[in-house]
């Protein structure tokens, strides 16, 4: 493992980083100037919705506004964990998204403020005056699965290209003239190698034929008819079961109930008895040994397993089910 793998990817890893990337000192200023004033007017529009100016940016000052203020209904909505006061965080901000005009706009008003203080602002600072470009740290062995991390600055951490400004942001990344930027990615990657490590013949069976395995998950789970329309739980399915997604996360991904998310889960592993077989296995090899490894013999130890509480168990186990997929994948 150590030498196959770990040893050989350090000089790579060394070339990398002394390489760097190149990104656009101009375009990120400009940028930083056209959402400046897009937070600016979003500002107001919250100000003019809430018929008072407050800190936008404190949670506890935008809760009284929306729960007590403008009387929005916390109905559905989580409490924080620290003082049981109603949570304001992005997730559940979404659920009200329709309840009130000032609710869209401090979901893009968060987006874009986050943005600009995490990427846009310290990217620029971040470039190395004699290469003229941004040059970080990987790290190889602080994940507990095997996976790279990138620090000062973490540049696998670059928004998604999903959203406009995410886009954008991934746009003041440049080759130098002559040259192109090409990304790549495998195919479902984690989903093949848990149908390998499974030997479940479902799985196997639509990679080898190259079918769309989320959609082979919907006509399996729900019928041809109904496939199309719910590919997209079953693609959730498919993934966060990798994950140990139980039904109330499996609800609020999938935007179904949490009868329909238990339901679902037990479908799903009677349809694929190989899986839970695996997950089960898992559980067992970590009371027995206190670690599992991936493919490659990469091992990640559970100290003190037994003594664990049933919160820390239940979250120990779940870490043991991902580890030798994703474990694998890092390798």
């Amino acid at each position: 493992m150590f030498s196959e793998i770990e040893q050989p990817l350090c000089r790579v890893l060394a070339m990398m980083e002394r390489m760097g990337i190149a990104v656009d000192k101009k375009y990120f200023l400009e940028l930083t100037d056209e959402l400046e004033k897009i937070i600016d007017g979003l500002t107001k529009n919250i100000y003019k919705a809430a018929g008072k100016e407050f800190n936008i940016n404190s949670p506890l000052q935008l809760q009284k506004v929306l729960f007590e203020d403008l009387d929005i209904s916390a109905e559905g909505v989580r409490k924080t964990a620290k003082n049981k006061t109603i949570s304001t965080a992005a997730a559940e901000l979404e659920k009200l998204r329709d309840a009130h005009p000032i609710v869209p706009l401090m979901i893009d008003y968060r987006e874009l403020a986050k943005l600009l203080s995490t990427y846009v602002l310290p990217l620029p600072t971040l470039i190395d005056a004699n290469t003229g470009r941004i040059h970080t740290t990987f790290q190889q062995t602080v994940a507990a699965t095997g996976r790279l991390s990138s620090i000062d600055p973490n540049l696998q951490n670059i928004p998604t290209a999903e959203t406009e400004y995410g886009k954008k942001v991934r746009n003041g990344f440049v080759a130098p003239t002559g040259r192109v930027l090409v990304s790549c990615d495998y195919s479902q990657f984690e989903l093949r190698i848990a149908a390998h490590i499974t030997q479940e013949p479902s799985m196997i069976e639509a990679f080898k034929n190259d079918e769309d395995i989320h959609l082979r998950t919907a006509i399996e789970m729900f019928g041809e008819k109904d496939a199309a329309s719910k590919r997209r739980v079953a693609k959730v399915i498919n993934f966060g079961i990798l994950y140990g997604i139980g039904p109330q996360r499996l609800a609020e991904s999938a935007g179904i109930s949490m009868q329909e998310a238990r339901e679902y889960i037990d479908q799903y592993f009677a349809l694929l008895p190989n899986l839970g077989k695996y997950m089960d296995e898992q559980e067992r090899l970590l009371e027995k040994q206190g670690f599992v490894e991936t493919l490659f013999g990469r091992r990640r130890y559970f100290r003190n397993f037994h003594l664990l509480n049933q919160r820390e168990k239940a979250e120990a186990i779940r870490q043991a089910i991902n580890m030798p997929i994703q474990g694998t994948q890092a390798d």
